[in-house]
C-alpha cells in the first residue's frame, strides 16, 4: 500500500517538531534563539520620591508613587514631597493631571515645584482645574527639587482627590518616566 505525499509530508512534519521540541527539555542542544536575548533584570530608580515635612506623605512602590494628604484652609504646605535625582544626569521634569474626584469644592489651590525659584505646575481657581500641566523644569544631576502646595482653600467640607502623574524626561528625547502622584485635600 502506498502513502500519499500528503501523508509523508505530516508524517515529516510530526517527526520534526518531536525531535525539535524534545532537543530543548533534556538540555542537549543549544537554542540560538533564546540565546541571544540579554537577561531580564530590574534597575534601580535614578530619581525617587521621599516624604515631605507638611502634610501627611505616603510612599509606595520602589519610591515611584506617592499620596499626599492635606487639609483646607491653609496658605502653604512648603513643601509635601521630594523629588530625589540620585544620579549626575540632567532629567526635566512636570506634573500633569490625569483625573481628578470632588474638584469643585476648592476655590483655589496651587501646586508648584521650587528649589530656589519657582514653577506653577497644576493650578485650581473656583473649583476648575485652570492649568492641568505644568511646563518642563530642570532637575540637574543629584539634586532635590520640592512639591509644595499653596493657597489651598475649599468653599465646602469634603475631601478632593487630583491624580497626577509625574513625568521625568530625559532631555532631548521623548523618553520618560511617568510616576503616579494622588493628592487628597480634605
Amino acid at each position: 500500500m502506498e502513502v500519499p505525499i500528503r501523508g509523508w509530508s505530516l508524517v515529516l512534519l510530526n517527526v520534526f517538531l518531536l525531535v525539535s521540541l524534545l532537543l530543548p527539555v533534556n538540555g542537549n542542544a543549544l537554542n540560538v534563539y533564546y540565546s541571544l536575548a540579554s537577561p531580564i533584570s530590574a534597575e534601580t530608580p535614578k530619581v525617587i520620591l521621599q516624604s515631605g515635612t507638611a502634610g501627611t506623605s505616603t510612599i509606595y512602590m520602589n519610591n515611584t508613587s506617592a499620596k499626599v494628604s492635606v487639609s483646607a484652609p491653609s496658605p502653604t504646605y512648603d513643601y509635601v514631597l521630594k523629588i530625589v535625582n540620585q544620579v549626575a544626569n540632567n532629567w526635566k521634569a512636570n506634573l500633569k493631571v490625569y483625573d481628578s474626584f470632588n474638584i469643585g469644592r476648592l476655590s483655589n489651590t496651587t501646586i508648584s515645584f521650587h528649589d530656589g525659584s519657582t514653577s506653577n505646575q497644576i493650578i485650581i481657581n473656583g473649583g476648575i482645574i485652570t492649568q492641568s500641566e505644568g511646563p518642563q523644569y530642570d532637575l540637574v544631576g543629584s539634586a532635590t527639587i520640592y512639591i509644595s502646595m499653596s493657597n489651598v482653600q475649599a468653599s465646602a467640607s469634603g475631601t478632593s482627590y487630583l491624580y497626577v502623574y509625574l513625568k521625568i524626561l530625559v532631555p532631548d528625547t521623548s523618553t520618560y518616566s511617568l510616576y503616579i502622584i494622588t493628592f487628597e485635600i480634605t
